[in-house]
């Protein structure tokens, strides 16, 4: 139980106010269209959170302020379901979710320095970079599911190098400290940028703070930059393939270390190069944004709560999860290119090669192969023992056929011509399997199912 004083209720009642009043004045201004709708949002979300980083700064009582937060998020969910604040035809829930990411992250111990450069991060940053790339940007990107600037990002990232120096003074990491906040943001869809940003601000100062920027880091990072410059020359990533993989890249370098890169870039080369094999032009500018996520984004979680909790298990399920995504795709990519027959996993009835659900007998052993291949080098890398070795590559063989299994049951598949296909393109019809559910969902899908499993069986 926690009490409000007096002198904090008056503030809390000032903040509420002030919300209140800029809610009524943006309102009526787009109303009478003196000002631009989107506009309008940027500059409720830019007093919302400033009031609340001031709120913050005045109050002891965290944990009390962190359940007003939660309280006030389910008031606003309700507001934003009904769009009664400002009534939009793109219905957004962001507006409810930074309570939420401010309640967590007063209940985790972290310095208070932290969560205010989170907070004015998102309320300057986001602010800005919304009002750039809506009124100034020439040309926008879709980068997962919703469309982005890169003028926005370079406004974005600059803002917030600014807002850094007055929390870790002038010096080079806060060009490090700022990119990844800012290369997050680009892949936020309807406002879930509000609850990932400050997260990720609020760790990401954590990390830089806590562990020393050594040259190497920097010279790896360079190398990193220069590397995915030629990658996106020869067209094995999209230019969305780009931001993920150098938002993932960074986040290793400079938490982990970049040894444990290694890993992460023996699948990406051996993917990239057996997905030649088989060219389609649905890939012709490279795996997009998605794919890289649905491939690294678990190994990467990983390898940073490892850095957090120095349990070595975590280190062993991010292997594993590389392991996991090579082995589906050798299978995959192999399978395709040697045209042997193929059969659905769960009904053992014949199927096209390269239809998710299919095995065939030397794509499996592709898989098997560069999954135990993985794990010895891993192991001799890394210095691990033969059962860790062993454990990482059955891991994988599992999450291999696990993936075929979700992909024969529930990934969507339509009928075109009589002919059964993944891609919603033209006349199809949807005969198996959720419309939502495609290759890349069912890879993350997979890779999240066995880990968790391995993590606990691991345990016991």
């Amino acid at each position: 139980m926690f009490i409000i004083r007096e002198d904090t209720c008056f503030l809390y009642f000032f903040a509420v106010c002030i919300i209140f009043l800029t809610t009524l004045f943006v309102r009526l201004g787009i109303q009478k269209n003196i000002i631009h709708s989107e506009t309008g949002r940027k500059i409720l979300h830019l007093v919302a959170i400033m009031t609340c980083v001031i709120v913050l700064s005045q109050t002891q009582d965290r944990t009390g302020l962190a359940y007003i937060f939660f309280g006030f998020s389910v008031v606003l969910f309700f507001i934003a379901h009904k769009n009664l604040m400002l009534p939009s035809p793109r219905k957004s829930y962001g507006i409810a979710l930074f309570p939420v990411a401010f309640g967590l992250l007063l209940l985790i111990p972290i310095p208070l320095s932290h969560i205010l450069f989170a907070m004015i991060t998102l309320g300057v940053s986001d602010a800005l970079a919304g009002v750039a790339g809506e009124h100034f940007a020439r040309k926008k990107y879709i980068f997962l599911y919703e469309q982005k600037s890169w003028l926005g990002f370079i406004v974005f990232y600059i803002s917030t190098i600014i807002i850094g120096c007055f929390f870790i003074g002038w010096t080079p990491v806060l060009l490090i400290l700022a990119l990844v906040p800012a290369l997050s943001e680009l892949f936020s869809y309807r406002g879930s940028d509000n609850l990932t940003v400050p997260l990720i601000a609020a760790f990401w100062i954590s990390v830089i703070q806590q562990v020393p920027v050594l040259m190497e880091n920097w010279l790896v990072f360079i190398f990193v930059l220069i590397m995915l410059s030629f990658v996106f020359y020869k067209k094995w990533l999209s230019m969305e393939g780009i931001a993920a993989a150098g938002l993932l890249a960074t986040m290793v370098i400079f938490s982990v270390g970049p040894v444990y890169l290694i890993p992460l870039a023996i699948f990406f080369v051996a993917g990239s190069l057996t997905s030649k094999l088989h060219p389609k032009s649905g890939d012709a500018s490279g795996r997009n944004a998605f794919q890289v996520f649905a491939n690294g984004l678990v190994a990467v979680i990983l390898l940073l709560v490892y850095f957090m909790t120095d349990q070595n298990l975590f280190l062993l399920a991010s292997f594993a999860s590389v392991a996991i995504s090579l082995a589906d795709t050798l299978s995959s990519d192999i399978g395709i290119f040697f045209k042997h027959k193929t059969y659905d996993i769960t009904t053992f009835r014949p199927v096209k090669a390269g239809l998710s659900g299919g095995v065939s007998l030397v794509g499996s052993l592709a898989g098997a192969v560069g999954s135990f291949g993985f794990a010895i080098f891993v192991g001799f890398v890394f210095s691990l023992g033969i059962e860790e070795v062993i454990c990482i590559g059955f891991t994988g063989i599992t999450g291999m056929v696990a993936d075929s299994i979700l992909g024969s049951l529930f990934q969507a598949k339509y009928i075109r011509n009589n002919d059964i296909t993944e891609e919603k393109t033209g006349q199809t019809k949807l005969i198996k399997g959720f419309s939502w559910l495609n290759n890349d969902g069912v890879n993350l899908l997979a890779n999240v199912l066995i880990i968790t499993l391995f993590i606990r069986i691991a345990e016991m």
